[in-house]
Order: C-alpha cells, then sequence, then structure tokens
C-alpha cells in the first residue's frame, strides 16, 4: 500500500530496513551500555532478532560504513549523539548458522565457511593492512591459521579489529540434540576443531597490544561456550543485565505503536491485534527486578502484522511452525535409552504446577544437564520459560504466553509416545474442544483425557501419581488448543483453580461454553473410595468451584458471556472415578 511503511519480515539487514524505511525499533541507545564490555556474549532465544543487532552493530562500526553514518544512523537516538568508537573498527564477521549441521560433514564445512569470511575481510581491508597481509591469509587453507596470520599481521598496527559472531551455537545444537553427546563432544571438547578456534581467538584478546580490540558473540544458551572455553573467559555474559533486558524484543509500548499505526491503515482491529500479540508472542522477561520489562518475540510479532496487512484478518494458528523445529531440539533432553530421565520430571512439574523455583545457572557443559537446575535453567535459555518472580534468591519461571504453552505441552505426550507408543491424541481432543466449545458436551473429551491418564500411569512411578495426573492433563490441553487457552494454577476467589479452558473469544466471539475443573486424588495404594467418600469429594469440589467461578474479574474476563460448565474428576491412581458437572 502506497504511503505505509513496509514491514520486512524475515530482513535482519539494518541497512536495508533503514533505506526502505521499513517498521523498526529504535534499540541504538544500548550501543552505549554495550561498550563498557570489550567482549561480550549476548544470549536470546530463537527468532528474537539478534541478527538484526549484530547487522546494526557492523553498521555502526565499520570503517567502510564511514560515509554512510548520517543516512543510516540519522533520526536514531545513537545517531543524535553517537559515541567516539563508531566506525573506527575493522570488522570481521561469522555467522556459524551456515555452517553444515551433519557430523561428518562439519568440520570441513565450517573451515571452508571460515575461511571464506576471513579471505573476504583481508580482500575488502587490503589497503588498511599491513603490506602483504592479504596474500599470507589467502595462502594458507586452514582458516585457524588465517585467524593466527592476521592476528600476528596486525598486533601493535593501527588496525583495531572488531569480531562479530552470530548464531555460534546453531551447528552444535543441532549435533547435540540430533547425533547425540559423543558426536558433540568431539566438537568442544579436546582437540576438537571447534574448540581450537575459540582458543585461537582467546590467544588474540590478551595483552595490551592484543589484535582484537572488541568481540560480540551472539547464540541460544551458554553450554557450548562453556565447553569450549572452560567457563567464560573468553566473553562476559551480559545476556541477564537489566539494561540489555529490552535489547532484543518488542516492549507493550512498541506493540501498541505497531498496532495503532498499521491498524486504521490496513483495516484491522488495533485492540485485537495488541492482545493477540500479548496473548501469543509476549510476556518475556530476561532479567530480574519488578522494573524489567517485558518483550514480544520480535520475529513473530513482524509475522503476525505482515499477515494482517497483506490479509487484512487474523491468521487460524498462530504458532510459526519454524518455532516447533527449534524446540524439537530440547525433546532429546527429556528421554535417554527409551526411558523418561529426570529432566521430563521437571518438565512435568513445570506444567502441573505452572512454574518451576531454581537456582539461574548461565555457566554448564553439555554433560551436567542431567543435573536439575542446569536443565531448568536450559528451558530459560531456550525461551520455554521465563523469569517471573523471585524467592529467596532463587528464580521463579513460568511459561510466557500461549505459544510456548502449546509448544511445552506437546513435550509430555511426545514422550510417552516416544518412549511406550502412546499415542497423545491431540487431534482427536482438539476435535472434541471444537464440538464443547459449540454444544457444551464435555464428556467426549474428557473421556480422551482419562484414557490418556490411565495409559501413561500404567508406565510410571505409582508415588508420582497426582503430578503424572494433573501434568497429562495440562500437557493433553496445552497441546491440543481447540479453541481455548488451557489456564491452570490461576489464582481466582482467594484460591487457585487447577485447570480453566478460558474461551478465546477474541478470536471466535461465538464460543458458547467454558469449563473450570477441579481434581481430585486418591492415592493408588490406598483403598479405592466409596460412594460416600466420593460423595464428600464432590461437595469439597463444589466449595471450591463456587469460590472460583464468583470470582469478579473471572467473570468480567470471559465467562459471563458463555455458559460456564463446573466439573470435577477425580482420581483413583490412574483410573478416574469420578467425573460429575457441578
Amino acid at each position: 500500500m502506497d504511503g505505509i511503511r513496509p514491514i520486512l519480515y524475515g530482513v535482519a539487514d539494518y541497512g536495508e530496513l533503514r533505506k526502505a524505511d521499513a517498521w523498526f525499533v529504535d534499540r541504538t541507545a544500548k550501543i552505549r551500555d554495550l561498550e563498557a564490555t570489550r567482549y561480550a556474549m549476548f544470549l536470546r532465544p530463537r527468532r528474537f532478532g539478534k541478527s538484526l543487532i549484530v547487522s546494526m552493530l557492523q553498521y555502526y562500526y565499520d570503517v567502510k560504513y564511514k560515509d554512510r553514518f548520517d543516512a543510516l544512523f540519522g533520526g536514531t537516538e545513537i545517531g543524535a549523539n553517537p559515541t567516539a568508537e563508531h566506525n573506527k573498527y575493522l570488522c570481521l564477521k561469522f555467522d556459524f548458522s551456515a555452517v553444515e549441521k551433519v557430523p561428518s560433514k562439519v568440520q570441513r564445512s565450517f573451515n571452508s565457511y571460515a575461511g571464506i569470511c576471513i579471505d573476504h575481510f583481508a580482500k575488502i581491508y587490503c589497503n588498511l593492512l599491513p603490506e602483504g597481509l592479504t596474500a599470507q591469509i589467502e595462502a594458507t587453507d586452514d582458516c585457524n591459521e588465517k585467524l593466527n596470520r592476521l592476528f600476528v599481521g596486525i598486533s601493535g598496527a593501527a588496525a583495531r579489529l572488531y569480531i562479530i559472531i552470530d548464531e555460534y551455537d546453531n551447528f552444535t545444537n543441532t549435533i547435540l540434540a540430533e547425533s547425540g553427546q559423543e558426536a558433540y563432544h568431539d566438537l568442544c571438547h579436546g582437540d576438537g576443531f571447534f574448540k581450537q578456534f575459540f582458543t585461537t581467538l582467546k590467544t588474540a584478546t590478551g595483552g595490551t597490544d592484543a589484535p582484537v580490540s572488541r568481540l560480540f558473540v551472539t547464540g541460544v544458551s551458554p553450554v557450548t561456550m562453556d565447553d569450549v572455553t572452560s567457563g567464560f573467559n573468553i566473553a562476559t555474559n551480559i545476556s541477564l543485565r537489566p539494561q540489555f533486558a529490552d535489547f532484543a524484543g518488542f516492549r507493550h509500548d512498541d506493540l501498541r505503536a505497531i498496532s495503532d499505526y498499521y491498524g486504521p491503515r490496513c483495516g484491522f482491529d488495533p485492540d485485537k491485534a495488541y492482545n493477540a500479540a500479548l496473548d501469543w508472542y509476549d510476556n518475556y522477561r530476561f532479567a530480574r527486578g519488578a522494573d524489567v520489562p517485558c518483550v514480544a518475540n520480535t520475529t513473530l510479532v513482524l509475522s503476525l502484522f505482515d499477515y494482517l496487512w497483506q490479509t487484512h484478518e487474523f491468521p487460524d494458528k498462530f504458532i510459526d511452525s519454524n518455532l516447533r523445529t527449534d524446540y524439537a531440539k530440547i525433546r532429546h533432553l527429556i528421554v535417554a535409552n527409551r526411558r523418561l530421565n529426570g529432566n521430563f520430571h521437571v518438565l512435568e512439574k513445570l506444567l502441573s504446577e505452572g512454574s518451576l523455583t531454581e537456582e539461574m545457572v548461565d555457566s554448564f557443559q553439555a554433560r551436567e544437564l542431567t543435573k536439575k537446575e542446569n536443565f531448568t535453567s536450559l528451558l530459560f535459555w531456550f525461551g520455554i520459560t521465563t523469569i517471573s518472580g523471585s524467592k529467596f534468591g532463587k528464580v521463579r519461571y513460568g511459561i510466557p504466553n500461549e505459544t510456548l504453552k502449546a509448544l511445552a505441552g506437546k513435550m509430555i505426550p511426545d514422550a510417552y509416545s516416544d518412549v511406550h507408543q502412546i499415542d497423545g491424541r491431540v487431534y482427536e481432543i482438539n476435535s472434541a474442544l471444537v464440538d464443547f466449545a459449540q454444544d457444551g458436551k464435555w464428556r467426549p473429551f474428557v473421556e480422551l483425557l482419562c484414557t490418556v491418564v490411565h495409559d501413561a500411569f500404567a508406565v510410571r512411578d505409582a508415588r508420582e501419581g497426582e503430578a503424572v495426573v494433573q501434568a497429562t492433563i495440562v500437557a493433553l490441553l496445552m497441546a491440543a488448543k481447540g479453541p481455548y487457552f488451557t489456564r491452570h494454577e490461576r489464582e481466582a476467589g482467594g484460591g487457585f483453580y487447577d485447570i480453566a479452558l478460558a474461551p478465546q473469544l477474541s478470536r471466535w466471539p461465538d464460543i458458547e461454553h467454558a469449563a473450570l475443573i477441579e481434581l481430585k486424588y486418591v492415592k493408588a495404594g490406598d483403598p479405592a473410595p466409596t460412594p460416600e467418600e466420593l460423595e464428600k469429594i464432590k461437595a469439597e469440589a463444589k466449595i471450591q468451584l463456587d469460590k472460583y467461578s464468583s470470582d469478579p474479574h473471572l467473570a468480567a474476563e470471559w465467562h459471563s458471556s458463555v455458559t460456564l460448565h463446573r466439573i470435577v474428576l477425580a482420581f483413583h491412581g490412574g483410573d478416574c472415578v469420578l467425573s460429575e458437572e457441578i
């Protein structure tokens, strides 16, 4: 549409965005904060806009863009008051997402790709490097030798080097997920070529005449860096510092601005778009503290608004298919040798209780991922959880939004299927939820849930019974989605309800039914409850459901406009012994 700023979804070139006057959220002021750290590592989940930050830094610091500074940074916060270091460096950039991810090919691919980057750098800056250095670099085929020749050649010279590494752990994470610990270990330990690469970099960052003046590394998790450097002694991890909490991502004011700009111009409801972005892509918090802003996934927000601009209607599905692939990489960590391991129980607790409280760990190796605190932290680094609070020095983690609830929830039925060939029945449950939204018949989806609980319970330790029941039901409802948000352990009426099927009325205003589900549990080793005991359970559930359903906030949000079904489910072990509407 003429006269409307374009949305360049998927474009990570800062210069291209500025030239096209595309939608851009100004985070350039963070450059000033970044200069306080010479060698920095910045971690964020996939598709959070890290590559755009890398591109912005390259345009800002690279000497070859000096003549374009006003065009690139005019009108930005840093452009109005630039630092003394802008356009003072020779920038050598790597993007390791380009490296082959098959173990038998990865070393050759890495050496070839890194070598091409170094040769390209040497040619571009030939006139700024000591005489003959470009030819020396091109004379060897080994990327580490090329780096050594570069570093030795410019040591003590006037040239100042800024090295930028984007997606540093992209291929290592894939190899760890798909090829296992042994293949990963060969890359990152001993004489592994990847470890040698970082050792070469490390030697160039020390001393008064260090050839590498600045280093900026992006990635998803600290695992690979800890493996290849034996700790963060090559770069300072700035990822959890409050001043960088919104370096990547859209704040609420950014979401409001993009909604209000494109809504009236492109024919969609800006309030509906704003709320959809909040529900599906928002609520990540990357530092502790009450004043730390929440941010939304940049790429997914732009994808939504690009779709709205092109079609003038809301998508049927809000979950990006690429995101499913990204989070599938963590699935291998909850199943080992066809057995559910301790990591599975961490995920189960997250889904059944709605949160986890654990120490934040920002440095650990892949072999240590069986430790509960490390796996819990990895869920945070991958973006499956986010910081939702703190308790006596520990971090409380919660699932940030509906997208991640669906993806995290699907891991439990998938893991059962991996180990015991138990079908998650996700599509059947989805269909039953759609029917329930129209006709209010809740027994079909409840019976499906109870069947899977029974099957799951049969292959689990009975001592874990209550967690199995709640986590399995919550996971299945999250994965199935249907026209509902699955909410659990939310405060209402002075207590916390177990599960709610909250209708997505902003998307489907014709939904007619919703549900509050109260779960009761009798241990498998105890006698089956008598009819009298079941009546007592039902009476207790009624008192609780009366309290929850009378909450004015819950009523105002959704159930005042639909028929609310209040359901009690009681389990004896894995068997549902009571399912009634109250």
